[in-house]
């Protein structure tokens, strides 16, 4: 796979299916989904696009094989959440290339502080982040609902 073979779309509702099976196929490879994930994956327009915030999707060769979503907090400060790839489409940098297509977004919508909620366990998830540009910062509490969540990292733009 090559980078110019990856391309990039913005949510649109008939793209919405693709959010939710993308994702709750990798949360269950790793997690059980919890309530907050199936409220946000059955309606990802409510919950995120209607909100101020912005869904993208890798496809490849036609076929949409990840996906990244972005949830608005204020004003200036927004949440990368559900960053899932397919099994298969792993280790092809295709996380990368959502990564950084969600934060060009959230540069576009204005965000200056840019958030995301991760497990320990996931340790190659985090090298990803931090090759974002993304930093550990100390875990004081929880913004969202995942218990699962003990690590929050950081981006300022």
């Amino acid at each position: 796979m090559r980078t110019t073979d990856i391309q990039i779309l913005s949510f649109s509702p008939e793209l919405a299916e693709y959010f939710k099976t993308i994702n709750l196929l990798w949360i269950e490879h790793y997690f059980e989904p919890e309530p907050e994930d199936l409220k946000v994956l059955t309606d990802p327009q409510k919950y995120l696009i209607d909100t101020g915030g912005a869904i993208v999707f890798a496809q490849y060769q036609g076929q949409i094989v990840g996906t990244c979503g972005l949830k608005k907090w204020h004003n200036d400060e927004y949440e990368l959440v559900k960053m899932g790839v397919l099994d298969g489409f792993q280790g092809l940098q295709l996380g990368y290339h959502l990564g950084q297509a969600i934060i060009e977004q959230a540069q576009t919508l204005g965000c200056k502080r840019l958030f995301l909620e991760t497990n320990s366990q996931l340790t190659a998830a985090r090298h990803l982040y931090q090759k974002l540009g993304f930093k550990e910062v100390t875990f004081e509490c929880s913004r969202s609902d995942y218990q699962r969540c003990d690590v929050i990292m950081e981006c300022f733009l």
